[in-house]
């Protein structure tokens, strides 16, 4: 099975950059992060879920062959998450909520934390064979020189469990103190998915059918396909539905039920999608439509609102309505371009990742992406693992599992750049198109580095010289990487 790969504009990749630029700082700045509060939705942690999410979808859709500093922005936003500035808030929400006294976050009632944090590691070791962040206490949250808490994959995916598990027949857990939200909900569901695939745990078990009839029986999916947007754990229902849990909703369950996602998408872009004879877009609204959840500002607030509803139409395949978002969304709203870097402007860096998560998504990709519907030929043929940042822009990286093809651009000034790529055959002559040198032999580690001029968009590929024992190389190292990875 080979998954569609696409190559990114010359735009995606600017509304990339400022994806990275968050990511690829210093682990102890946060630079350039909203910083209003660190109790609701405009916290740190929002930005950072969905700077990993959006940069995972990025890389399975565009540039699966590359690892470098897309895996390393990846892997810091996971990383930051256990700074300390990111989850000491929950000591005062437990002390005010329940009374506790313990300021671990995993351990009560926390959807918030757990499972936005579980399914970022999820994508990312979907995508990649590093494995370093389930080694025991490899996300271990320090609280003070005395006290700390030692967390990895797994131990989230465990938390995550017991809370789902507390309360039998009501498998949503809290977010707020008491405060029940489906959608936060789906993000730990799909960790757990995520975790018993990857490790070959049982952690999901019947907690699907669980949260399934749950959702009727309760009242969460209201006859009319729309979500309760949050409520008590008991079952009264605090927050109506709003669009944008609505398109998250359809986007986040496409993995565990398809069938609800496909039935409640048909309902919003029958009732409440609407394109005209010219194909323009409105939506019916209310006033949480207008909220920029990122920053709670309302002047700009339907950008989260249109991106979410953009991801899930990419998700579910109605490019015609994903189009037409994008549209509505650049007709209204300002685009700023700084270094290379684009966004909205006066738009929270959470709807910005939104608007990236969006971009990225083809149809079918965030189902595909939980499920480890990845291509064998990604796992073990060559990578480009590294360049440098920003001088290369890696808009397409794949591999048929033997050649390597790449699209690159420049992100500075023009100029010669080094390439490092892996996963070759050692020992083997390797043909290069668009480069400096027109062969490249692999090393005894199955690595090498050779030049290329950058110029605007440049084409490199790599191909195997054909002749001798490569047939029979290539399949040792394919069993290889399969049995280390």
């Amino acid at each position: 099975m080979i998954a569609p790969t696409f190559e990114s504009t010359p735009e995606e990749l600017a509304v990339q950059r400022h994806q990275l630029d968050l990511a690829l700082q210093p682990l102890d700045s946060f630079k350039g992060f909203d910083h209003l509060e660190q109790f609701g939705s405009s916290a740190y942690r929002y930005q950072l879920n969905f700077i990993t999410y959006s940069l995972c979808m990025a890389q399975f859709t565009r540039t699966p062959a590359f690892t470098g500093y897309l895996v390393e922005a990846q892997r810091n936003a996971i990383v930051k998450m256990t700074d300390k500035r990111v989850w000491a808030y929950w000591a005062k929400e437990n002390l005010i909520g329940y009374g506790g006294l313990d300021p671990d976050p995993m351990v009560r009632r926390n959807v918030m934390y757990t499972g936005f944090f579980g399914a970022m590691i999820g994508l990312y070791e979907t995508l990649n064979a590093d494995r370093s962040l389930s080694v025991p206490g490899a996300l271990t949250l320090v609280w003070n020189k005395r006290k700390s808490f030692p967390y990895d994959f797994a131990r989230i995916c465990e938390a995550i469990e017991r809370n789902m598990r507390e309360k039998p027949g009501q498998p949503q857990y809290p977010c707020e103190p008491r405060l029940v939200y489906p959608m936060c909900n789906a993000y730990a569901i799909n960790s757990l998915v995520m975790h018993d695939r990857l490790h070959g745990t049982a952690h999901t078990g019947d907690l699907v059918d669980q949260l399934r009839t749950s959702y009727r029986r309760d009242g969460w999916l209201r006859k009319d396909g729309r979500w309760i947007g949050g409520g008590t754990r008991s079952g009264r229902k605090i927050f109506p539905p709003y669009l944008g849990n609505d398109a998250s909703m359809v986007y986040w369950l496409t993995a565990t039920m398809p069938d609800v996602s496909e039935y409640c998408w048909n309902i919003v872009r029958d009732k409440h999608v609407l394109l005209d004879d010219a194909g323009e877009l409105d939506f019916k609204s209310g006033p949480t439509e207008m909220i920029d959840f990122g920053n709670y500002g309302m002047l700009k607030g339907d950008v989260f609102t249109r991106t979410a509803l953009m991801a899930a139409a990419r998700e579910m395949g109605d490019l015609e309505a994903a189009a037409a978002i994008d549209r509505s969304l650049q007709r209204r709203h300002a685009l700023v371009e700084k270094d290379g870097r684009r966004k909205f402007k006066g738009v929270s860096n959470w709807a910005n990742g939104f608007h990236a998560l969006a971009l990225f998504t083809r149809p079918g990709a965030a189902r595909d992406l939980v499920l480890g519907s990845v291509p064998a030929e990604w796992k073990t043929g060559p990578i480009l693992a590294d360049a440098a940042y920003p001088a290369v822009l890696v808009a397409k990286a794949v591999s048929d599992g033997r050649a390597l093809d790449l699209v690159l651009r420049p992100g500075a000034e023009p100029g010669r750049v080094k390439l490092a790529v892996a996963r070759l055959v050692p020992g083997t002559d390797y043909r290069v198109t668009g480069a400096v040198s027109e062969v490249v032999t692999a090393g005894a580690d199955g690595k090498a580095i050779f030049d290329v001029d950058l110029d605007g968009r440049t084409e490199v590929r790599l191909v195997p010289v054909v002749g001798g024992q490569v047939e029979a190389a290539e399949a040792a190292l394919a069993h290889h990487v399969a049995a280390s990875g």
